[in-house]
């Protein structure tokens, strides 16, 4: 799949790498190792964009993972930077995948579910559905099921760097830390770091609702409550099942009050709405409020990058995003982490 990204985009990249102080950020000794911090490149929604090929071409060997947030086909109307064939754009990405098992994570959508399952597209078929070419839709991720799942979990150790003069910070009641106004780039590794605990971070396309899940185990798990947790790999392998022709397609098909009429208080992990995700109170239970989930679904309009809190963040905005495990962010835009990496260079 590299060498067709790479057939498929060298006029561009060699434009882009012309034109660009960035594209000299990445150079293979920033190859991860057993020593270097976790870097994941999230995707967020496609629709049969081309804004994740670039991208993947540059970080490829770069990053450890790359994980796509799922809603390959059914493209907005109107919109700019559309493939030519949608088909054969997630074709590329399957591609991709394939070469890559490991490295490369593909999350279903609602969008490409109400094509990979007829109970799903009977009970929650979205909008803009492809009727037309369902039936090959279809054939494409019956043949390619082994290769998509529902949720993702990722441990992202943090690994601090020394303050720098102009890095100041405020601490706030909660113990978070805010940034002054002289603090204005994206913090970036010095020389000498030290090992934080793990962040548990969970991909869907979605993201989870305490309602939702209460919802799933009710219905289908009935585990004791404090057997849950969204950062035990075990529940994310439950979800990952509920991919099946029976009650857990039902779960995955459950959508909340903000996107029908006769919604359910909160969308399931395909459907929730960023609306559905609000809160007053942190929720402590299934373990919630130790794990950061990354999700998309939601799309922002343009200039906005993500809507983030202590708990996730949404992050449909036609880009794609970096977790690094040395920065204070939890996730930045690409865009913001070469911007950082670059002014940190030009200040050695």
């Amino acid at each position: 799949m590299k060498n067709s990204i790479e057939n498929n985009l060298a006029s561009t990249t060699s434009t882009a790498a012309a034109n660009s102080g960035s594209a000299a950020a990445i150079n293979p000794s920033e190859r991860p190792n057993d020593q270097s911090p976790k870097r994941i490149m999230v995707i967020p929604d496609v629709h049969g964009r081309l804004f994740w090929k670039e991208p993947v071409l540059k970080y490829l060997d770069v990053v450890d993972r790359i994980v796509f947030l799922g809603d390959y086909l059914d493209p907005y109307p109107n919109e700019e930077g559309l493939a030519e064939n949608i088909l054969e754009n997630m074709m590329e990405i399957i591609e991709l995948k394939r070469n890559n098992m490991e490295k490369v994570v593909l999350l279903k959508g609602n969008h490409d579910q109400h094509y990979a399952s007829r109970r799903f597209k009977e009970m929650a078929g979205g909008s803009r559905m492809d009727l037309l070419n369902w039936a090959n839709y279809h054939e494409v991720f019956a043949e390619n099921e082994d290769l998509f799942q529902i949720a993702h979990l990722e441990l992202v150790p943090r690994v601090q760097s020394p303050k720098r003069p102009n890095d100041q910070t405020t601490q706030q009641p909660n113990n978070q830390t805010t940034k002054q106004p002289n603090d204005q780039t994206t913090s970036l590794p010095d020389d000498q770091t030290t090992q934080q605990p793990e962040i548990p971070y969970v991909f869907s396309h979605a993201g989870m609702t305490l309602f939702w899940l209460k919802k799933v185990n009710d219905e289908v798990w009935h585990l004791p409550d404090n057997q849950i947790s969204i950062s035990d790999p075990d529940i994310i392998e439950r979800i990952n099942q509920l991919d099946d022709d029976g009650k857990g397609q039902d779960m995955l098909a459950v959508v909340g009050i903000c996107r029908s009429w006769f919604g359910e208080k909160t969308g399931g992990i395909l459907w929730a709405d960023v609306d559905e995700h609000a809160t007053l109170d942190t929720p402590n239970a299934y373990g919630m409020n130790k794990a950061f989930q990354v999700f998309g679904h939601t799309k922002l309009g343009l200039g906005y990058e993500k809507v983030e809190t202590d708990l996730f963040a949404m992050i449909d905005s036609r880009q794609c995003f970096i977790i690094d495990g040395s920065i204070k962010e939890r996730i930045v835009s690409l865009d913001q982490y070469e911007k950082g990496r670059m002014e940190v260079k030009s200040e050695e």
